[in-house]
């Protein structure tokens, strides 16, 4: 397979934006960066301008001081305030690390939602490992196929059943969790985020939020066809909507968010 060159995997608009990020670790923190990866919908080509993260993986050359965390969280604010409109978000690991279950990682630093956390272990799962090793795009150091782990596909399907029984189970009750449902935002992000899951344990495979809400409107009741073109549109950016009250729509959603959770169960069982 041919590999497309690294200016077309992902937007020309985000060059400007890495590159500065890039540059300022180098400027900052010399030596310290291995390797540094994109996953998640970048790498997926799945990136939605209005929506979406830039995912990262940063690789170290080793652990990093308090007093560079700070410098870490200085350069990721200033390449915010030039660059707003993007958001960087992702997990600084050794090469240790990577391909481990959360519980056998130690907690690393971190940033998400324009945060800088000295330690946890940020989305630190199959997905993300998965992500990495086959779509990934590095801007620096190894090719992620060329990385010291391997992922099993058995304990991806694991993990993503128990994530639908414990993460997404939860949601649909939490109060907060509706209240998002009250919003676009939610409603997209809910309803295509269970939705990857649904495909994943279908299809074997991994898909981006777009993909597995156009797959869902082929296999699903068209009772639900409605919330997922809804939940479409929003994610594509087109206008007006289908409903005539967000109450109703948030409560749908939660019921499609359950009807997804028990039929996971029902068909795709150990």
């Amino acid at each position: 397979m041919t590999v497309p060159p690294l200016h077309e995997r992902f937007p020309s608009v985000l060059r400007p934006v890495l590159d500065d990020y890039l540059a300022q670790v180098d400027a900052y923190l010399p030596d310290l960066l291995a390797s540094f990866y994109l996953v998640g919908s970048l790498a997926l080509d799945g990136f939605n301008e209005k929506y979406s993260d830039i995912d990262f993986v940063a690789v170290l050359t080793r652990p990093v001081e308090p007093a560079e965390i700070d410098i870490l969280r200085e350069i990721h604010h200033r390449v915010e305030k030039t660059a707003p409109r993007w958001k960087l978000s992702g997990s600084y690991l050794l090469v240790g690390d990577l391909g481990h279950p959360k519980g056998e990682v130690t907690p690393r630093p971190y940033y998400h939602d324009s945060r800088m956390h000295p330690a946890g272990r940020f989305e630190l799962n199959p997905i993300t490992w998965w992500t990495l090793k086959n779509h990934g795009i590095a801007l620096r150091g190894l090719e992620p196929q060329e990385l010291p782990f391997e992922v099993d596909w058995q304990g991806l399907l694991a993990w993503t059943r128990q994530n639908l029984n414990t993460y997404w189970a939860s949601w649909s009750r939490r109060v907060d969790g509706f209240l998002v449902l009250l919003t676009d935002w939610g409603i997209q992000w809910t309803v295509l985020g269970v939705l990857r899951q649904y495909y994943t344990l279908r299809e074997n495979s991994i898909t981006t939020k777009v993909k597995a809400g156009k797959y869902a409107l082929e296999c699903l009741p068209e009772r639900w066809h409605r919330l997922v073109q809804e939940a479409l549109n929003i994610r594509l950016g087109k206008k007006g909507s289908a409903y005539r009250w967000g109450l109703g729509r948030a409560s749908e959603a939660r019921h499609f968010l359950r009807y997804i959770i028990r039929t996971c169960n029902a068909g795709y069982k150990e």
